[in-house]
């Protein structure tokens, strides 16, 4: 297929994107990635052909590094820290342990010999956050439990790449039908496995860590927001493919790099407005690459081959929801016994649940159809394309019941009054509103306007009473909606001087400067970052700079932004004789 055909493929997969875009946006019960998995199957079993959107190479080379590194850029680096050792335990210990359960059984359930087994396994268990992580946004669950499952799952898709690499080259090395421990015996494969995620997570980390670093520094000396944007697509795919080259994981080096540029306790001090940008353009990236590659799971899942497989396809599904099962809380539980703040049994439910297997797992079978039997690369096919459609479809829409099951959304009595009384309010102005627009028209008699504003005035009294109540006995809510506020009112600000900027009132350098505050400002509200703007004093607007430098005696505002010998200065510029100017 020429360049021509595959555009023509990308506009009708964009096109799927808009109008599950806009079903989304219009109804709040369809789940943006899941509408776009079960669009794609809709237009496969029912639709007009269209050419494969995507490859193994294309998911693997192309998307898979931007949806790693904007996580890792975008995490918050506390959390991660702080929750490292059960991330680690589940991403490491506890996916190669699912991949040896799911080995064992699918020998004696489906005859694979032990390095396919094996093989198996690792393509079908890795975790992808994507659908899980935009639920937990919408129903506001804590965040450790969001960095959990995210933290894991990038982690596990490291380790899967790695492992399958490794069990790929055993199985290319020896006869398919014969019994593996004739040439490969399964400790020499656990050995060969395990000295492969060492290397991988050894030369990640070290080279992935140093090319943030350096990255960091550069983004820092350059203090331009379209460099910085430039050096971060650099650092991103240059580590990603070095690493893939040398047949190590590049996901492990690309979420190291990512991880080191978007600390903000970094190796450099990036100003905040540079991590916006950088963070905002990553955020662009990350929408494309999803919409991309849900869309194609969709498009390119075989149909007839998954009702073919039906029965085995279910076999498969409970197998690795078993799996996942066993490992997550026997290891999560043992995590308990020795930390001051274990993780509930309500969080490890939605952990053990949160096992959506998507866009790695895809573009591994994809990989592992050139390398297998034709019999043998179907049979992968149907169930991989069978379980990432199943746990798509089933856990991403049963997830949001599930938390709320459980209690773990930010669903607060308190909060879901607030919010009651918010939309009270916003419906009882109107009313006022309308009501005014009828009377100045002549629409409806005075003392009919009398009696049904009074009514409405009464109600909107006795509503800003109780908000007011509820802020002032809540701090935790009234800082919420403060910075909600302040996030409203600073993206308004930001379009406005766009605006103005477009229309060349202003210069373009003054524009991006006057911008460059905003954004801070931004970035502050978005990362909710208290400490610093509590260590530190506030940066001093753009356009309060260019005033002090204006020798003309203006005063604005209350806040002294000046410096501490202003009133000395200003002092020397008078008469000392008569007190005159």
């Amino acid at each position: 297929m020429g360049i021509e055909g595959q555009l023509w493929g990308l506009l009708a997969l964009f096109g799927i994107a808009a109008v599950v875009g806009v079903l989304a946006a219009r109804d709040a019960r369809i789940q943006y990635t899941i509408g776009l998995v079960v669009t794609g199957l809709l237009v496969s079993a029912l639709g007009p052909p269209i050419p494969d959107p995507i490859t193994s190479e294309f998911i693997l080379l192309v998307l898979l590094p931007a949806l790693i590194f904007r996580d890792a850029v975008t995490i918050d680096a506390r959390a991660l820290r702080a929750n490292l050792t059960p991330i680690l335990l589940l991403a490491v210990v506890g996916f190669c342990c699912s991949i040896a359960l799911v080995a064992v059984a699918s020998r004696y359930l489906f005859g694979f010999s032990l390095v396919v087994a094996v093989l198996f396994g690792a393509i079908v268990m890795p975790t992808d956050p994507v659908s899980v992580v935009a639920i937990f946004e919408e129903l506001d669950v804590p965040d450790r439990l969001a960095v959990l499952v995210e933290g894991e799952s990038l982690l596990n898709d490291g380790v899967a790449i790695v492992v399958y690499a490794t069990v790929l080259g055993v199985l290319e090395a020896g006869p398919l039908g014969v019994d593996p421990v004739r040439f490969h015996g399964p400790v020499e494969l656990a050995l060969d496995v395990g000295a492969g995620i060492t290397v991988a997570f050894v030369g990640g980390v070290l080279v992935g860590g140093a090319a943030g670093a350096l990255a960091a520094v550069v983004v820092a000396f350059a203090d331009d927001r379209p460099t910085a944007v430039i050096v971060s697509v650099l650092t991103a795919y240059g580590v990603y493919l070095l690493l893939y080259q040398f047949g190590t994981s590049g996901v492990i080096g690309t979420l190291a790099a990512g991880f080191v540029l978007g600390a903000e306790d970094g190796p450099a001090d990036i100003a905040p407005e540079i991590h916006f940008s950088i963070g905002f353009a990553w955020d662009l990236v990350a929408v494309l690459a999803n919409t991309i590659v849900f869309v194609s799971i969709g498009l390119i899942t075989p149909v007839d081959l998954l009702v073919a497989h039906a029965p085995a396809i279910a076999v498969t599904v409970v197998l690795a929801f078993l799996a996942r099962a066993l490992v997550v809380y026997p290891l999560l539980e043992l995590y308990n016994w020795w930390q001051a703040t274990p993780i509930s049994r309500a969080a490890q439910h939605v952990v053990a649940w949160s096992g959506i297997h998507a866009a790695v797992s895809v573009a591994l079978v994809l990989d592992a159809r050139a390398q297998l039997p034709t019999a043998l690369a179907e049979e992968f096919t149907a169930l991989l394309f069978g379980v990432a459609a199943f746990t798509l479809v089933v856990n991403g829409t049963t997830m949001s019941g599930l938390v709320d099951r459980l209690d773990l959304s930010g669903d607060d009595p308190w909060r879901l009054l607030y919010d009651a009384l918010v939309g009270r309010l916003h419906g009882v102005d109107a009313a006022l509103e309308t009501a005014d627009s009828l009377f100045s028209d002549d629409e409806i008699p005075e003392s009919v306007y009398i009696d049904i504003t009074a009514a409405y005035r009464d109600e909107r009294t006795e509503i800003v009473d109780a908000i007011e109540q509820l802020l002032r006995t809540y701090p935790a809510l009234r800082a919420h909606e403060r910075r909600r506020s302040e996030r409203r009112v600073l993206q308004a600000e930001h379009e406005a001087i766009k605006r103005v900027v477009q229309r060349g009132e202003i210069r373009g350098d003054v524009g991006e400067s006057l911008l460059a505050d905003v954004e801070r400002e931004l970035d502050r509200v978005l990362t909710d970052d208290q400490s610093i703007r509590g260590s530190m004093p506030p940066a001093k607007p753009h356009w309060r700079e260019l005033l002090d430098g204006v020798p003309v005696d203006i005063e604005v505002g209350t806040e002294d932004w000046s410096e501490p010998d202003r009133e000395t200065s200003e002092s020397e510029g008078t008469d000392g004789t008569d007190g005159s100017p």
